[in-house]
């Protein structure tokens, strides 16, 4: 962890309905208010490393069970990677010297206590100081009750910082991107994405793309496919069960008997992997296929989301090489077309063995939010 120390200062903040804001804050807003707009266009640029978040706290707050549990938060791994990444780079600035290098981070946590309010808050600003620039601020009458409240809205106060990086890259990824991926999708169904756009090969089947970086090390890959619609609500279930029969069928391996597929493990395994940073939950569906591989436990996390005011399945997993010795992470968006009543899927994953793979899979995960059905 890279500490570093920093001094006061008072975030003014409106408690903001972050998941409805925070598309604007990296996209220049959609307001008509000239005089707004160019209030935003002279704030200075944000500035800081991918996923890179200060910690704004009093230096005699940042101890005992309240670091503990910002430590376990804001460090803790990545779900779902082959090995321990860090959820944030972290740097943290104590509130006793001066302020003014962190004041144009784009992500800033500011913590605080005070014995007169009422109950705990996580209040957020967009652009308060710079653009893009995403401002929590948390707060208690006491360590242990604030402590208390931040282990209990992990989950809010890591999509807040995740969801503002990934709306921040994928309009980098807007201005930037493949051409040929995007026009590939469009001639095959209409649709639009941009990836990185240092994507070189690709494959087009019967409703299936798969464009990707084609190298040995932190290769990144996108896919698309789609399947009628039966009605039903999207389940984890039915995504593993889709998901390996499409990958089956369009990305096979080197020699006969491989190919793709959602990696599993034996479920009294799926708990204790210490090598593999697994999510609280992980998903115990079954697929079809052999007993033996239909016992083992898909390695994947799936909850329901609304991104862009739609209602997605989003789901984390790992792959691997069946028969084989490849594997990695990826993410998925699966959405339903209700007017063509067909399922939607878009998925993003990355080979990379001797390298990390959390920013090459986040920047995975902002090209699938480029997505326009």
């Amino acid at each position: 962890m890279n500490m570093r120390h920093a001094t006061s200062g008072m975030l003014m903040a409106l408690t903001l309905m972050a998941g409805a804001l925070l598309p604007v804050a990296c996209r220049g807003g959609a307001g008509k208010q000239s005089a707004g707009q160019d209030a935003l266009a002279q704030k200075p640029p944000s500035r800081g490393l991918p996923y890179e978040l200060v910690l704004v706290i009093p230096r005699g707050l940042y101890a005992g069970e309240l670091r503990d549990t910002l430590d376990a938060v804001l460090q803790g791994s990545t779900p779902v990677l082959p090995q321990h990444e860090a959820m944030f780079r972290l740097d943290v600035a104590y509130t006793d010297v001066n302020l003014t290098p962190w004041r144009t981070f784009r992500n800033r946590l500011l913590v605080d206590t005070d014995p007169k309010q009422q109950r705990p808050l996580l209040a957020v600003a967009l652009d308060a100081l710079a653009r893009p620039q995403i401002e929590v601020k948390a707060s208690a009458r006491t360590p242990h009750e604030l402590a208390e409240y931040l282990g209990a809205q992990r989950q809010r106060l890591t999509d807040l910082f995740v969801d503002h990086e990934l709306e921040c890259e994928a309009a980098n990824l807007r201005r930037k991107h493949d051409s040929r991926t995007r026009d590939s999708l469009l001639a095959l169904c209409g649709h639009e994405v941009c990836v990185p756009p240092a994507f070189r090969a690709s494959k087009v089947g019967r409703d299936f793309l798969w464009t990707g970086t084609n190298l040995n090390d932190k290769d990144q890959n996108f896919i698309y496919y789609s399947y009628s619609w039966d009605g039903r609500p999207l389940s984890p279930e039915q995504f593993v069960q889709k998901h390996d029969s499409v990958l089956c069928a369009n990305i096979p391996g080197a020699r006969a008997g491989q190919w793709m597929q959602t990696a599993r493990v034996r479920p009294s395994a799926a708990s204790d992997a210490s090598d593999v940073a697994l999510p609280e939950s992980v998903s115990g569906t079954s697929s079809s296929g052999s007993s033996a591989e239909s016992s083992r436990a898909p390695l994947i996390l799936a909850r329901t989301r609304v991104i862009h005011n739609k209602v997605v399945q989003e789901v984390h997993g790992l792959w691997e090489l069946k028969n084989g010795a490849l594997g990695g992470p990826f993410v998925a968006l699966e959405r339903v077309d209700t007017v063509a009543s067909r399922v939607l899927v878009c998925e993003g994953f990355v080979y990379s063995p001797h390298s990390p793979k959390r920013d090459l899979l986040r920047q995975m995960e902002a090209a699938l939010r480029t997505f326009v059905p």
